[in-house]
């Protein structure tokens, strides 16, 4: 995508912030860095990493699109559904709603996590049947992907 131009609106962000607190600028590879802050678990099953990594794409392409900061978000969620679909060995007619209470009940997250995660799936929801074009901003979209990325890790690495 190095021939494409910045969204504007990108622009208008730090990209991350250092080691302490400062604003780097917004660009590619400051994004990507970002990125590879989150944690990915080897035990992650390829479907839900291929998720994972497809979040993370998103991501980093905001910088030319900035839309793609809120897909991200949506992609995220769905690898956190899909996580959960595959350690509680979930059948396809089983809803998000009932796969975020089957894992607080079977001990995957705790109370502050459960209120989360639904929280995440209205949001993820809206979006989907939205009817405009929703965006977030690179750092509202940042914590919501790192925590995606966080909790899939953790349950993979948990699992045994």
């Amino acid at each position: 995508m190095s021939d494409h131009q910045p969204d504007s609106r990108s622009l208008n962000f730090a990209g991350d912030v250092d080691e302490l607190g400062r604003p780097l600028p917004m660009s590619v590879e400051v994004l990507r860095a970002r990125t590879e802050k989150w944690p990915v678990s080897e035990r992650t099953p390829a479907g839900v990493a291929a998720l994972l990594a497809r979040s993370r794409q998103m991501y980093v392409d905001g910088y030319y699109t900035f839309e793609n900061f809120m897909d991200a978000v949506t992609r995220s969620l769905q690898a956190v559904e899909a996580a959960f679909r595959v350690r509680l060995n979930a059948g396809k007619n089983t809803s998000f709603a009932q796969l975020i209470d089957q894992a607080k009940a079977g001990g995957l997250v705790g109370d502050d996590a459960h209120e989360v995660l639904h929280f995440g799936r209205k949001f993820r929801n809206s979006q989907i049947h939205a009817t405009d074009l929703p965006a977030l901003t690179p750092a509202m979209a940042a914590g919501m992907v790192g925590a995606s990325h966080k909790l899939v890790a953790e349950l993979f690495e948990a699992e045994g």
